[in-house]
């Protein structure tokens, strides 16, 4: 047993020590933060169709943790703060996202990325029972060596339940945005 274990440290010691920066490295942190604007095309109740005259809008900020493998997939977690502007309501939905991209460590490149998520009732003006789903794709555009700024453009579908709306069942937001975003080699 205690040859195997010593054999088992030098082996992964010698795996890890023999990394400099000019190889590839198998997993690496991701952090991403962004603020968004979306106008939504379609919004209405889910019991009672009862469609908003005009568009509306929304704003969000959020960011996401996790891991990206072989530097070109990703999979992560994070939250994210929604306000729709037409009928005015504040949402916090935790999110998973998954990306793929083009470019290694975040060099200058294109992504496209899926995020889903469910609401977390706070209170009452943070209500919960609802879902957020988007579909973007964006480019990383590389500062320097530690920051990189990235743009995308998605698409928005939401569901939201609030006591003011629990008569006519869900409230369905469905929209196209653009977000701004930091990220941190």
């Amino acid at each position: 047993m205690n040859r195997f274990t010593l054999f088992f440290v030098l082996f992964n010691s010698a795996f890890v020590y023999s990394q400099n920066e000019d190889k590839i490295h198998f997993i690496e942190y991701v952090n991403m933060s962004s603020f968004s604007i979306s106008n939504n095309y379609e919004n209405y109740y889910a019991i009672h169709i009862e469609r908003e005259n005009g568009a509306s809008a929304g704003f969000d900020v959020n960011t996401i943790h996790g891991i990206k493998f072989f530097e070109r997939v990703s999979i992560a977690a994070g939250i994210s703060v929604d306000w729709n502007i037409n009928k005015t309501f504040l949402s916090t939905p935790y999110i998973l996202d998954f990306r793929i991209y083009s470019s290694r460590s975040n060099e200058n490149g294109m992504f496209a990325y899926i995020q889903t998520g469910k609401n977390i009732k706070w209170t009452n003006s943070m209500d919960g029972n609802g879902a957020t789903a988007k579909l973007g794709i964006g480019v990383i555009i590389n500062i320097d060596d530690n920051r990189c700024f990235y743009l995308d453009l998605f698409k928005k579908s939401k569901e939201q339940v609030t006591d003011e709306f629990q008569n006519k069942g869900y409230y369905k937001l469905n929209g196209y945005g653009m977000s701004i975003g930091l990220t941190f080699n």
